[in-house]
């Protein structure tokens, strides 16, 4: 499924977060009851959002997941020209799953989502090299390149007090060293860092940062 502009979330969600809530809001109403992909779309909320994700979108994401054992068919043999009845087998919490056609994981973007955790679980101040420790995995490591990247990001658009500032980028160089602003942890999804250098903060649904041209 092709990643939707920023222009078109609305309520800072995208398709799949949005159907991924579909589905979890069908199983909370019945959990034996199962469903197709028309009637997920059919509980996407608002119908705005519904309007932008057209059926095929919503079932090429459910064959994702059920490729990834989030979904499993309610019967084992569905007949030819028959929609696939699906329950939900795993239920991995608010957040939708970032999962391939063929089931695997997507770690795009995982750095950027641990890094803003780790910045909004922090109380002091943190340097590049701290955060890209902090924040990496054994399956997402975040490099200092990375970290330095986000946090100037961040920086431009309002988010982070500087505590320190940093001194030179060569080897005798120190780096800034910056805090989050509480009044800008604005929720649990990063705030998104766009090829155009345009920043979207999906919790407050808008553009809070673009480059002067």
């Amino acid at each position: 499924m092709p990643r939707k502009p920023v222009t078109e979330y609305i309520g800072g969600k995208g398709p799949r977060q949005s159907i991924w809530e579909a589905v979890r809001r069908l199983h909370a109403a019945n959990p034996d009851e199962p469903f197709d992909y028309l009637l997920v779309r059919a509980k996407i909320e608002p119908r705005e959002q519904r309007n932008l994700i057209s059926p095929s979108a919503v079932n090429d994401y459910l064959r994702s997941l059920a490729a990834a054992g989030y979904l499993r068919c309610a019967v084992e043999a569905v007949p030819r020209g028959t929609l696939a009845k699906l329950l939900l087998a795993q239920d991995a919490g608010v957040e939708a799953p970032r999962v391939r056609r063929n089931g695997e994981p997507v770690t795009q973007g995982l750095a950027q989502e641990q890094m803003w955790r780790t910045l909004r679980m922090l109380s002091g101040d943190i340097n590049a090299a701290e955060l890209a420790a902090y924040a990496s995995t054994p399956a997402v490591p975040v490099e200092l390149a990375t970290a330095r990247s986000y946090l100037a990001a961040l920086d431009r658009a309002g988010y982070l007090d500087t505590i320190v500032p940093g001194k030179g980028n060569g080897k005798g160089g120190t780096l800034a060293r910056l805090r989050l602003k509480r009044s800008r942890d604005t929720g649990p999804r990063p705030p998104m860092i766009c090829r155009t250098k345009v920043i979207y903060d999906p919790n407050e649904d808008r553009v809070v940062y673009m480059p002067r041209v």
